[in-house]
């Protein structure tokens, strides 16, 4: 699969938190990066740069004249940074689609979160909504994001449900919606043609870095072995929650995806409601 995301040299966070991952599941990945940067983007004195969209659109001609892009039976795009960036990817995304027809595509729309708000510039929000949101298979906001991709509150599941629907009238035949409120836990949501899911764990007591890139790329190596949206959504809850915990143990503020690998890779799929 091709995974198009941030790239650090320290930290689990973008690459750092799915290449291991999405290899330990056994899915050889090719990996492009966004930014090159020293840590994630809040790492005090973080340095690096965003790599220029003609040179993300070079990295896409290369894998495609190497035949690279048509073994690609998966697609995978997170932090993006910028709207040049942004544009660039989703060349590289239609692209790798028409070289490999039906290669599932996994879109998660970073843009912000609940407290910072959007802390990337809402143009790249803009291409989600106009370019990459209509090619992917699956979408995986969190509660933030899908707010602001819709325009629809978002405080409660029956809100999240109806966001998400709207959000799949767009393109995605599946939403996967992280950091859904549920009591004193959390859960990702998915909704489908078919209905809406809820898989729940407890909640941790710091926020952890690469989080959301963690249970996208565990979410990913589910659908691409077969699971379906539900089934891949509870499995990367699970691995995410144990993570979780190992983090906390260690005093991380990163998932320990190599540390832990044992832990996230037994723990049994999350408990999974359907709704309505």
């Amino acid at each position: 699969m091709l995974s198009i995301q941030s790239l650090v040299a320290a930290g689990h966070v973008g690459h750092g938190a799915s290449a291991f991952a999405l290899a330990a599941e056994g899915i050889e990945t090719v990996v492009a990066p966004t930014v090159v940067l020293s840590g994630h983007a809040a790492t005090p004195g973080v340095q690096g740069r965003r790599l220029p969209g003609e040179e993300i659109a070079a990295l896409g001609r290369g894998l495609a004249a190497a035949g690279v892009l048509a073994d690609c039976a998966g697609i995978l795009t997170g932090y993006l940074g910028a709207g040049e960036t942004a544009e660039a990817v989703a060349g590289l995304v239609e692209a790798a689609k028409a070289a490999r027809p039906g290669a599932l595509y996994l879109c998660d729309p970073v843009l912000g979160d609940d407290g910072p708000g959007l802390y990337l510039p809402a143009e790249v929000g803009e291409i989600y909504r106009t370019r990459l949101l209509p090619l992917a298979d699956v979408a995986m906001p969190n509660r933030f994001e899908l707010g602001w991709l819709t325009g629809r509150p978002v405080a409660t599941i029956e809100e999240i449900c109806t966001a998400a629907a709207a959000l799949r009238a767009a393109g995605p035949r599946a939403v996967i919606v992280t950091s859904a409120p549920v009591g004193d836990g959390v859960g990702l949501l998915s909704e489908t043609a078919e209905g809406a899911w809820l898989a729940t764990t407890p909640r941790v007591a710091r926020a952890l870095n690469g989080a959301g890139d963690f249970v996208a790329a565990v979410t990913m190596a589910g659908l691409m072995k077969g699971l379906d949206v539900p089934q891949a959504a509870a499995r990367a809850a699970g691995a995410a929650w144990a993570a979780a915990q190992a983090a906390e143990r260690l005093g991380r503020h990163d998932m320990p995806v190599v540390l832990a690998q044992a832990e996230w890779r037994a723990a049994g799929p999350a408990q999974s409601t359907r709704l309505g």
